[in-house]
């Protein structure tokens, strides 16, 4: 436990001190944060009643889907799982630690955000505490989940880029983040039923904010905890395949 504690502290350092993964799991969602933020509080003050739930969704999104996967294609070019693999690390501990770093650099900002967000902009504070964060580590699951399955399925860094912005894209503009997703037509809503932040808005909506949903709070939950598992379990399988190949 000891080695594993300290591999994780380990990896965590590293990911603060990669330039990358820098951007995407703070730079770029805290800036975003800031700006739009100001944006939304100023033009459409209705925004604040769930901006401590949106921002963070899209802070996940991006730190997950588009800064996961890179590094882990780099690992596996690298031979670095490999190595980890001959020296009698199971590769699977490693990428655990590698989730696990992500889910704690997300967690930091998402603390940040839940905390300045009505200090700076007035934003509505969480009816239901316990309900928010609960949302938040669902959300994380499901997400770290789809970027260790980018990670290891795409071939390279390349395809691993276009996998996640394929992810990420859909989320921003379908996923209720920077507009209901009511205001979406009937087709692209229901493209939106299949994305994580789709169901994570809905539920912090109903649940933690006791706000109007289109979906109950229990079906939201459990479609996120089932791309979850769904998408850990694929990344497991491709994992054991591509290293017999």
């Amino acid at each position: 436990m000891n080695a594993f504690l300290n591999h994780l502290w380990i990896q965590f350092k590293m990911d603060i001190r990669e330039k990358g993964t820098l951007l995407t799991y703070y730079l770029v969602p805290l800036v975003f944060y800031l700006v739009i933020g100001a944006v939304f509080s100023s033009v459409n003050p209705a925004s604040k009643q769930t901006m401590a739930a949106a921002m963070p969704i899209f802070a996940i999104t991006m730190g997950a889907v588009l800064g996961m996967p890179v590094p882990i294609v780099k690992m596996r070019e690298a031979g670095v799982l490999r190595a980890y693999r001959v020296s009698g690390i199971p590769g699977w501990a490693v990428l655990l630690i590698h989730s696990l770093s992500a889910f704690l650099h997300l967690m930091v900002v998402t603390v940040i955000i839940f905390v300045t967000a009505p200090l700076l902009y007035g934003a509505n504070i969480p009816q239901n505490i316990a309900a928010y964060f609960l949302i938040l580590l669902i959300l994380l699951f499901a997400n770290i989940a789809l970027g260790l399955l980018i990670g290891v399925s795409a071939r390279s860094q390349s395809i691993a880029t276009i996998l996640s912005q394929a992810v990420f894209l859909p989320t921003v503009m379908l996923g209720g983040i920077m507009f209901p997703a009511s205001m979406l037509p009937e087709p692209l809503r229901i493209i939106g039923y299949v994305l994580p932040s789709t169901h994570a808005m809905q539920a912090f909506s109903s649940l933690a904010y006791g706000l109007p949903s289109d979906i109950s709070a229990a079906i939201s939950l459990s479609v996120m905890a089932g791309i979850g598992v769904l998408a850990s379990g694929l990344a497991v399988v491709r994992y054991r395949t591509s290293m017999k190949s």
